[in-house]
């Protein structure tokens, strides 16, 4: 090595920062998406794809949050509509909407939002529990508020929701 890399080489040990393991462990990594004029987030370890809207085929006799299933690459996946399942309005179908495809390894759908806007980290510090006059009816699925007014969604707990399979017998 000669004395010009060798001299490049120090100033890089010098100048690279070493990694802070506190750091990586403090941040989520979020999918912010918007739902009429609201931004929500939702841990992007449990976002497999991301999808234009397709048209789904619909399901008699299902929840109002089932929209019905849509065929992707030889598999039928259920597409929920996220604004009827958390109890915040009737949500309208337009082609101009997004789906997020959730996942885990018992559980896969959709779920139905406006635009997906970004992925970014966020320091778990940066989120506040939910204020107590914030009227949101399935709670349990939030983790909590940002500063600037994003609601951070659970996934992992929107993957392990009961409510999510609908199971029901019609004679």
């Amino acid at each position: 090595m000669n004395s010009v890399e060798n001299i490049l080489r120090q100033r890089a040990i010098k100048a690279a920062k070493k990694l802070d393991k506190t750091e990586i462990s403090d941040a989520l990594e979020l999918i912010y998406f918007k739902i009429d004029d609201e931004i929500y987030a939702i841990e992007a370890s449990v976002v497999s794809e991301i999808h234009k809207f397709k048209e789904p085929m619909p399901i008699p006799f299902t929840p109002s949050y089932i929209c019905g299933v849509f065929y992707l690459r030889g598999r039928f996946i259920s597409l929920v509509s996220l604004v009827n399942f958390l109890g915040i309005g009737e949500q309208k179908r337009d082609s101009s909407h997004s789906i997020l495809l959730l996942s885990s390894e018992s559980m896969e759908f959709g779920i139905m939002v406006d635009e997906v806007l970004e992925k970014k980290k966020l320091s778990k510090q940066e989120i506040q529990e939910i204020p107590s006059g914030f009227n949101l009816p399935r709670a349990d699925l939030v983790i909590g508020v940002t500063e600037s007014g994003t609601i951070v969604l659970d996934g992992k707990k929107f993957l392990e929701d009961s409510k999510i399979v609908a199971h029901e017998e019609v004679n």
